[in-house]
């Protein structure tokens, strides 16, 4: 091989040689900077991951520089601004405290519970931002974290039957109770609320709301047994039940199959209270049959002339004006509660020279013939305008003892006193021929026959009154007349508390009884000069008796003060129950309106006190984290666990499973 030929292969050597390439890495460094850290994260050595714009990227080239020019670019910029405005969810799989947990998850059922009680939706609270009012702690607010299938299921599943503990333990210590029960539709569907009504030495008559069912069978068989099975699931004594209350319909009360006669036979003590409030509604509505000018009619008359015009409206402003009176609007009344005529009868009364100038403004051919007879008269002369003022005197006397039996803490211990004290006032009017005043001074002008048409109607619609009153109350042999002793606006004697035993039938030692009695005979006077309210001071009583737990006289108190006069309280529940069944929320479930209902009725803490009630239930907040309070992974664990044959491990919490 010659010389040139060695030279040529050498250059052709060393020409396949490449240029060496360097690439850029990784830098771990890269996450600890302020700038890179909260959104850069390694993918691999050459690659690169932005988490908040879910995007990849090459740093093989550019290193650095490419993380910059993301970070620069519109749509990391954007999404930089949106992780500002909402809360980051990372922290919520990361490992918290203990204590952090649980003041979240307090936090979240005090707003819950503040929904339920002011009766706003689960939608509504649904990414609320605003801090809770009872919550002090804005960055535990920031972590709340409750939507509408949570706070649905914490409301029926953790609420309700916590509620419905406490209120079975108040009932233990209580002794007695009695059990009110109603029946009301709701569309083609009949519900009946259980509620019972107890005396708690600590704070006096409380109510709850022990059950709500649906059932369309409304026989006496029927509900009797439904009720004697509820106190017997709920771990209860049918001969604890001290009276049952209801409405005064014969499926209730009749002499022979009724309610209440197959109750007794379960407890031949049960007391039978029948709603006293609808006793006195009726009792005026049926009395004011004897009048031959029909009072209501002519208010809903009135009231129809204006409520379905704006324009005869705006004319009534202008004679209010004329006449030189105040404008107020006329009113309606509701004809199951009669009684409500009456604030519609003062409405009429203080606008009749308005009303007058109006309708005779219209003429007699545009009015109705009763409010023609009762505008176009004279007001001097008006016998219609008599009868008006009647119905108004009269019905003041009955609204009065109304307010007295309405009261939550109205007992049936005051009973008595008002239907003796209603009565008596009947009997005194009928024989004084006392009308009111206003009355009296009509009657002077009115022709003597019409006056004596007037006289005759009134005094047969006071012996109505009084007939009616004393078919529907004993006011000889009540048992209800014994029980006034424990009012103790009066001396309490020890024969009247001796009595009042034996008439319960309730089981007292009366050695021990007598030493409470000395106890009470120190403290009385003291007591009724700061209490006025009956309740409130037997709990002062018992505040002075040693060992009150096990006092013969908390005995007698308990049962005589957890009987009601009226079934307000029913009737509250189906109020309550139609705010609940609204238009917006029709799609409720009868499940989460009886847990709804529960929980604002069993509870009487406020929204700032439950709060701080939470905090201090750990079996409450362990409940409220737990995946079983959601009804599908609760039936689903069922499920699974009686498949392998161990029911028992299911149960979170046993206290709060009803």
């Amino acid at each position: 091989m010659d010389e040139g030929e060695g030279s040529s292969k050498r250059n052709s050597s060393e020409g396949s040689v490449k240029k060496k390439k360097y690439y850029c890495c990784y830098n771990d460094n890269w996450c600890k900077d302020p700038d890179y850290k909260n959104w850069l994260r390694k993918v691999d050595e050459f690659t690169a991951e932005c988490i908040l714009c879910r995007q990849t990227f090459s740093i093989k080239y550019e290193g650095r520089r490419a993380v910059n020019i993301h970070a620069e670019c519109t749509k990391h910029k954007e999404a930089v601004k949106n992780q500002k405005r909402t809360p980051q969810i990372a922290p919520f799989f990361t490992k918290k405290d203990a204590p952090q947990v649980n003041l979240v998850t307090a936090a979240e059922i005090g707003e819950i519970y503040h929904g339920v009680v002011h009766h706003l939706s689960y939608a509504s609270q649904c990414g609320n931002n605003m801090l809770p009012r009872f919550l002090p702690d804005s960055e535990i607010a920031r972590k709340m974290s409750c939507g509408r299938t949570k706070a649905t299921s914490i409301t029926e599943n953790v609420l309700a039957p916590k509620s419905q503990e406490l209120l079975l333990n108040d009932l233990e210590l209580a002794g007695f109770f009695s059990v009110g029960s109603d029946a009301s539709n709701k569309g083609n569907r009949k519900f009946f609320p259980i509620t019972v009504r107890y005396f708690s030495k600590t704070e006096g008559i409380k109510y709850g709301l022990l059950d709500f069912y649906r059932d369309n069978d409304e026989t006496s068989e029927a509900i009797a047994a439904r009720i004697s099975n509820i106190i017997e699931e709920n771990g209860l004594n049918i001969n604890c039940v001290s009276s049952y209350v209801a409405d005064n319909a014969s499926v209730n009360f009749e002499k022979h199959r009724s309610v209440y006669q197959k109750l007794k036979q379960l407890n031949d003590r049960i007391i039978e209270v029948g709603c006293k409030c609808h006793v006195i509604h009726n009792c005026i509505k049926n009395g004011m049959k004897a009048l031959s000018f029909d009072v209501e009619s002519l208010v809903l008359k009135v009231y129809s002339e204006f409520s379905s015009s704006a324009k005869k409206s705006e004319s009534l402003c202008s004679f209010f004006e004329f006449v030189e009176i105040e404008y107020k609007e006329i009113l309606h009344h509701v004809p199951t509660r009669w009684l409500s005529l009456l604030p519609a009868i003062e409405q009429v009364l203080q606008c009749w020279p308005a009303l007058k100038a109006y309708f005779i403004s219209e003429g007699e051919e545009e009015c109705v013939k009763i409010v023609w007879e009762a505008f176009s008269e004279d007001e001097q002369e008006s016998l219609p305008l008599c009868y008006v003022y009647f119905l108004h005197n009269l019905m003041g006397v009955f609204y009065e003892a109304l307010k007295k039996l309405e009261c939550n803490n109205a007992s049936c211990t005051e009973l008595d006193c008002v239907m003796e004290s209603l009565h008596s006032k009947l009997k005194r009017r009928k024989e004084d021929n006392f009308y009111g005043r206003s009355v009296q001074a009509i009657l002077c002008n009115v022709s003597p026959s019409n006056k004596r048409k007037f006289k005759e109607e009134a005094d047969k619609a006071f012996s109505r009154c009084i007939a009616y009153l004393e078919k529907w109350y004993d006011f000889k042999t009540s048992v209800f007349k014994q029980m006034s002793v424990l009012s103790l606006d009066n001396e309490v004697k020890w024969s009247d508390l001796e009595k009042l035993a034996e008439v319960l039938r309730i089981e007292i030692d009366f050695d021990k009884l007598f030493d409470d009695y000395c106890v009470l005979q120190q403290v009385r006077r003291e007591i009724i000069s700061k209490e006025q309210k009956i309740d409130q001071r037997w709990v002062e009583v018992f505040k002075q008796i040693p060992e009150s737990g096990n006092s013969q006289m908390f005995k007698l108190v308990s049962f005589t003060l957890s009987i009601p006069v009226s079934n307000a309280y029913c009737e509250r529940v189906f109020s309550l129950m139609t705010q609940l069944w609204s238009k917006e929320r029709n799609r409720l479930s009868e499940s989460v309106v009886k847990a709804e209902l529960q929980v604002q009725l069993n509870y009487s803490m406020s929204c700032t006190d439950f709060y701080e009630y939470v905090k201090k239930s750990p079996e409450l907040l362990k409940a409220a984290r737990s995946q079983l309070k959601y009804r599908f992974k609760k039936k689903n664990s069922e499920q699974r666990h009686s498949a392998t044959g161990n029911p028992a491990s299911i149960m979170l919490l046993p206290s709060l499973t009803c």
